[in-house]
C-alpha cells in the first residue's frame, strides 16, 4: 500500500489527537475515512483489542502518543481486587472474582478518596495497563504515585504515559487506599493497619501473573514511585511474597528510612478520629464497627482535622498520621521488622535499585512554613523538637548542635532559606544517601541527583534549586504543560531514555550515548568512602559524595547520640 502526501498530513493530524472521538469532532469525513483505512492497515481495529486474563476477556482501546504518534492500546480501570466496601473496609484486598462477559476497560475509573480535596470513591481498585504492543514480550514499568500516602501528587502520571511507550515499555498504573481508608490502624489485630500497601502488593501480583497476555515479560518487571510511591515499591521488595517476581526498582526522592515512611502515633490518631465522630470508646472492635457505619465524606472530613490536630501537635517533621505502620505480628501482617535494620543485614529483593534526589527537595514547603507559622513555633519553644524521632535520644545537646548547623541563633522560620534547607535534608537527604549505603553492598545501586532547573518543572522560583517532584513533569505528559522550550525537550529526552535503559536492561546507561555526553553512570561502590553520583542537568556530570558536609554531619549525630535499633533515619 503506497500513500500519498495528502494522506501522510492527515495521518499526522490525527497523531495528534488521544483517541477516536476527539478526532471524530475535529477532522473531516475524509480524514476518518483515511484514519480507518490505515487503522486497519496496520492492524489496530478498537473491536479487535480484546485480551483474555485468568478472570476473562478485557476489552482496551487504541490511542496514540502525543510526540511520535505512535499507537498503542489502553486498558483503563481494569478490578484486581473487590470493592473495599462494608465489611472489606478497613481489610486487607479480596481477590477480584471472575467475569463472564468482555470487561469494558476503554474508560478510567474512579481513583482512591484523598485527603485534602473532596475527590475520589472507595470503590478504586483498579488498575491501568498502557502497552505498544500486545503480541509482543516487553519490559513492564509498574508506577506507584506520590502524595504522602493521602493523596496523588500528579494525577497526570497515572495516564500521562506516552514518552515510556514510544520506548516500548509497558506502564502499568495502580490506585490503591489512600489515607484513613488505607492506613488506620489500632495497632492490633483487629485494625492492622496497611491496607493500601497490601493492596499494591495484591495488585504486583495480579500483574505478574497476568501480563504476559497484555506482550508484557513478567520475568522483566521493574517498579517505579515518586515520594510515597518509592517508600511503597521499596516496601514491596522487601515482603517475600515477591520473590522472584521484581526484577528492579527506581526510587524518586522516597526511602524507608525516610521520617514520614513510618507513622509514630497511629493508635492515637485511631481513637482521636473515633472521638470526632462520637464513638467514644477505647476498644478496636467496637471502633472498627462503628466507623464502617460512618459515610465516606464523613470520614474523609474527620480524618482530616484528626490528621492536623495529631501531627502538627507532635511535630511534622517526626512523622505523618494515616501512612505504613509496623503491625503486630500475625498471619496477614505486611511488616513488623524495623526497615533500617532489614537494609544493613540485606534482608530485601538483591535487584538492581535506582535512586535519586532532587537538590532542593523541600522548597515545596515554602507555602505550609508561611500558612501554619504559628505551629513551627514549637521548634522556638521546645528545641528538642529538632531531634529526628528515629534517634531514640531527647539528648538536649544533640538538639543544639542541629539547630547551629541549620538555624543558627535565628527562629525556625525567620530564614526561609535556612529552614528549607535543614527540612531537605532531615526528610530526604538524609535517609536517602543512607539507604545508598545500606544498600549498595547488597545490590547495584545507581544514585542520581537533579539539579536541572527547568520551566516544565516549576516557574519563578524563590529558591535557587530543585524542589520535590520537578522530575515528574519531565517523564510524563500532562494537558496543563503547554508549549516547552528545547532545553526542556532535551531534558525530558534525557530522563526518559535513562529510565527506559534501566527497565530493559538494569543499567541506566548500558553503552555509551552523546545525549549523556558519552558518560557512563556507574554503581555505587559499597567498598570505598566515596559515593558516586550522575548528577542530571543541562550537561551530565559525575559528582563524588553529594551533599557531602551536611551527611557527615548527620552521621556524627547518630554516631554519638544515636541509640540503635533504628527503625527510620
Amino acid at each position: 500500500m503506497r500513500i500519498s502526501d495528502n494522506m501522510r498530513v492527515n495521518f499526522r493530524l490525527v497523531h495528534n489527537f488521544r483517541s477516536v472521538p476527539d478526532i471524530v469532532d475535529m477532522i473531516t469525513t475524509k480524514t476518518i475515512l483515511i484514519y480507518v483505512v490505515l487503522c486497519g492497515f496496520i492492524g489496530y481495529s478498537e473491536q479487535k483489542v480484546r485480551v483474555k486474563t485468568q478472570y476473562g476477556s478485557v476489552k482496551g482501546k487504541n490511542v496514540y502518543t502525543v510526540g511520535k504518534g505512535k499507537a498503542y492500546v489502553a486498558f483503563q480501570g481494569i478490578p484486581y481486587a473487590k470493592p473495599p466496601l462494608g465489611e472489606l473496609r478497613f481489610a486487607a484486598p479480596v481477590s477480584f472474582d471472575r467475569w463472564d462477559h468482555v470487561y469494558d476497560a476503554t474508560k478510567p475509573k474512579s481513583t482512591c478518596v484523598e485527603l485534602y480535596e473532596n475527590k475520589g470513591n472507595e470503590d478504586c481498585l483498579y488498575l491501568n495497563i498502557f502497552t505498544p504492543n500486545i503480541n509482543r514480550s516487553l519490559p513492564i514499568m509498574i508506577w506507584f504515585h506520590g502524595g504522602a500516602f493521602v493523596f496523588i501528587y500528579g494525577s497526570h502520571t497515572l495516564n500521562g504515559v506516552d514518552y515510556f511507550i514510544e520506548e516500548d515499555v509497558i506502564v502499568v498504573t495502580v490506585h490503591y487506599r489512600l489515607g484513613v481508608f488505607g492506613f488506620l490502624s489500632t495497632e492490633d489485630e483487629t485494625i492492622p493497619g496497611n491496607f493500601g500497601l497490601k493492596d499494591q502488593l495484591m495488585a504486583v501480583e495480579w500483574i505478574h501473573k497476568n501480563i504476559h497476555h497484555f506482550g508484557g515479560n513478567p520475568n522483566k518487571i521493574t517498579l517505579v514511585g515518586q515520594s510515597a510511591g518509592a517508600v511503597s515499591a521499596q516496601y514491596l521488595t522487601m515482603h517475600k511474597r515477591l520473590e522472584g517476581k521484581i526484577s528492579g526498582i527506581i526510587q524518586q526522592s522516597g526511602s524507608v528510612l525516610v521520617p514520614w515512611a513510618l507513622s509514630r502515633y497511629p493508635r492515637t490518631g485511631a481513637y482521636v478520629l473515633g472521638g470526632k465522630l462520637g464513638v467514644s470508646t477505647t476498644d478496636s472492635t467496637i471502633l472498627l464497627k462503628e466507623l464502617r457505619k460512618k459515610s465516606t465524606e464523613e470520614l474523609r472530613n474527620a480524618s482530616f482535622s484528626t490528621h492536623m490536630e495529631v501531627v502538627f501537635g507532635g511535630g511534622t517533621f517526626n512523622s505523618l498520621l494515616f501512612i505504613p505502620v509496623r503491625e503486630p505480628p500475625h498471619k496477614g501482617s505486611y511488616f513488623s521488622s524495623m526497615a533500617f535494620e532489614d537494609l544493613k543485614r540485606g534482608e530485601f529483593k538483591r535487584i538492581p535499585k535506582m535512586i535519586g534526589i532532587n537538590s532542593l527537595e523541600a522548597a515545596f514547603m515554602i507555602g505550609e512554613f508561611q500558612a501554619f507559622n504559628k505551629y513551627y513555633q514549637n521548634y522556638d519553644q521546645n528545641i528538642r523538637r529538632y531531634l529526628p524521632n528515629d534517634l531514640n535520644s531527647r539528648n538536649e545537646l544533640a538538639a543544639k548542635l542541629i539547630k547551629d548547623h541549620y538555624i543558627g541563633n535565628h527562629s525556625f522560620t525567620s530564614n526561609i532559606s535556612n529552614t528549607v534547607h535543614f527540612a531537605s535534608d532531615d526528610q530526604f537527604v538524609r535517609p536517602i544517601l543512607k539507604d545508598v549505603y545500606l544498600a549498595s553492598p547488597f545490590a547495584k545501586t545507581y544514585l542520581y541527583h537533579f539539579t536541572y532547573q527547568g520551566n516544565l518543572g516549576k516557574r519563578n522560583r524563590t529558591l535557587n534549586g530543585v524542589e520535590h517532584g520537578e522530575e515528574l513533569e519531565y517523564l510524563f505528559y500532562g494537558k496543563h504543560q503547554g508549549n516547552i522550550d528545547n532545553d526542556d525537550k532535551k531534558m525530558r529526552e534525557k530522563l526518559v531514555k535513562l529510565w527506559c535503559n534501566f527497565i530493559k536492561t538494569g543499567n541506566p546507561t548500558p553503552s555509551k550515548d552523546d545525549l549523556f555526553n558519552n558518560q557512563i553512570w556507574e554503581p555505587v561502590n559499597a567498598d570505598t568512602d566515596h559515593t558516586t553520583c550522575f548528577e542530571i542537568d543541562k550537561k551530565i556530570n559525575i559528582i563524588e559524595n553529594p551533599h557531602r558536609e551536611d551527611v557527615e554531619f548527620w552521621e556524627k549525630i547518630y554516631s554519638e547520640y544515636g541509640n540503635r535499633p533504628f527503625d527510620t533515619y
